[in-house]
Formats: structure tokens, C-alpha cells, sequence
């Protein structure tokens, strides 16, 4: 199944990997980018991999990493809504429903 990410998701991925950038962990940032793509893969070969939570999303925890995508599976693709801090902020991305 195609996975497709969101404006808005992207831009968290982007400010996840800013911040071990800003941090000077350079192996981090490349670290959470290949996770990141392969937490994308596995929800592309099988969408109903993360656990569903409200409001018709599913919710799947990036390995080794305190994220997680947020998002929706639709008739012909995945949409990713959110890349979401488990920590901080739960819920945030309810407003991209």
C-alpha cells in the first residue's frame, strides 16, 4: 500500500531530527531518518500494523526512538498525519483529523 506523508507530518519528522541535530548527535538525526523510513515501510506492507486509537487512527511507535506516526488508513493509501512525540503533548495532532 502506498504510505503518504502529510505537510504537517513531515515538518515534525523534520523538527525531531532538528533537535538531535541541534544537539550535535549527528548519528542520531541519520539514525531516526532510517527508522523513520522503515517505520513508513512496515505500515506500507501492512497498514493495520499500529494500534488504533480515537478517532479512526492507528498509532505505530518508531523503534528505538520516543515517536510514533499517527495515521489513517484509507481506501488506497496510508496517510501519516502526525510523527508524534510519546512524551510531549499527547494528542496534538487531533486537530489534523
Amino acid at each position: 500500500m502506498r504510505v503518504e506523508l502529510a505537510a504537517q507530518a513531515q515538518a515534525d519528522a523534520e523538527q525531531a531530527a532538528d533537535w538531535y541535530i541541534d544537539h550535535e548527535a549527528w548519528g542520531a538525526a541519520r539514525a531516526f531518518h532510517e527508522e523513520l523510513r522503515k517505520a513508513l515501510a512496515r505500515i506500507g506492507a501492512e497498514p493495520g500494523l499500529g494500534t488504533p486509537a480515537q478517532g479512526g487512527v492507528r498509532v505505530l511507535p518508531i523503534h528505538r526512538f520516543p515517536y510514533s506516526l499517527v495515521y489513517r488508513v484509507q481506501a488506497d493509501a496510508a496517510r501519516v498525519i502526525a510523527v508524534a512525540a510519546q512524551r510531549r503533548r499527547p494528542g496534538f495532532w487531533r486537530g489534523r483529523l
